[in-house]
């Protein structure tokens, strides 16, 4: 078995390996629906698009593809405003017909090895009803302990004809990214990336008119692609740096970008919640039609207990 880290697009025929590997993941969106995943040909831009990117990948001597693992060094907000590198940790699979427990390991000790001189921290966002949990594969062998430290919702909702006359729209990114900074103070946040290179639309803000909530709208499609299990594209638009300091406020700009993507084709929104904001969110948007996803958020060297608003286009 090899393990090589991929920043670039791969070669063609490494392309074509990890695309036919991938297929054979289901992912849980809620108790009765899955999807699969597909980053095409350029396998790392996803990863690219949050920070500097390692994807790594164990292959066996036959060239079939063993599982994969990803790490990107990105900006993460703390509770006190201030933000520092650390490591994000994704995309672990493993071949069913691997022998998993080395695979994984083999994986993790090469991830490690990258990431641990760049920054003393590490988090990974895992949805409930996935197998292969942080826990399973680190403590040992050097591997720092990844322990969870968070809950957080993922939200789907069919979008919408309505809007909110008091929610405007921008693509001043900066303005966008300073409010969203100052709306999750208290809380651990995302900030930063490149969205633009992940999102075929371009990236605009959601703002409401008096500072209280945000969120930017874009996709993932130029870098990651979602299909429902049945086969068709589960083609959705994400509301990245969803935050706000009141709730009305914050469902005023979840309407308003549904109402956005619908206008451009897209039949679903994706955003994500905290835990404890769940319930309030769900009472101001008044729908039942909201599909909920739980995850928990997994982290080495960050402390338990703090709220986290995380972008549903980087899970």
């Amino acid at each position: 078995m090899t393990v090589q880290r991929l920043e670039n697009p791969p070669l063609q025929g490494l392309a074509t390996a990890l695309a036919e590997f991938e297929r054979q993941f289901r992912y849980p969106l809620g108790p009765e629906r899955s999807f699969r995943i597909a980053h095409g040909h350029d396998y790392p831009r996803f990863f690219r698009a949050m920070g500097r990117a390692g994807c790594f990948v164990a292959q066996g001597e036959d060239g079939r593809v063993l599982g994969t693992l990803a790490a990107v060094i990105r900006h993460l907000g703390y509770p006190d405003g201030q933000d520092e590198p650390v490591a994000y940790v994704a995309d672990l699979k493993v071949d069913a017909r691997a022998c998993a427990g080395r695979t994984l390991l083999r994986l993790a000790r090469a991830a490690h090895a990258w990431g641990a001189p760049q920054t003393h921290a590490c988090f990974s966002v895992v949805m409930d009803g996935t197998r292969a949990t942080p826990p399973k594969y680190t403590g040992r062998l050097g591997l720092p302990v990844f322990t969870a430290i968070a809950k957080v919702c993922v939200i789907h909702m069919p979008t919408s004809d309505g809007s909110d006359g008091l929610v405007h729209r921008t693509s001043d990114g900066a303005a966008g990214e300073r409010i969203y900074r100052e709306l999750s103070r208290g809380r651990h946040c995302s900030p930063g990336g490149r969205p633009a290179e992940r999102s075929t639309l371009c990236p605009v803000w959601f703002l409401d008119s008096e500072g209280r909530a945000c969120g930017r709208l874009e996709d993932t499609r130029k870098a990651k692609r979602l299909f429902d299990a049945d086969g068709p594209e589960l083609m959705s638009a994400h509301l990245s740096c969803f935050a706000f300091r009141d709730v009305n406020a914050g469902a005023a700009v979840v309407r308003a970008a549904a109402h956005a993507a619908g206008a451009m084709g897209y039949p679903a929104l994706f955003f994500a919640a905290a835990e404890p904001d769940l319930a309030s969110v769900q009472k101001q948007l008044g729908r039942l039609d909201l599909t909920v996803a739980p995850a928990t958020i997994y982290g080495a060297g960050l402390d338990a207990g703090s709220l986290w608003n995380i972008n549903t286009a980087e899970i």
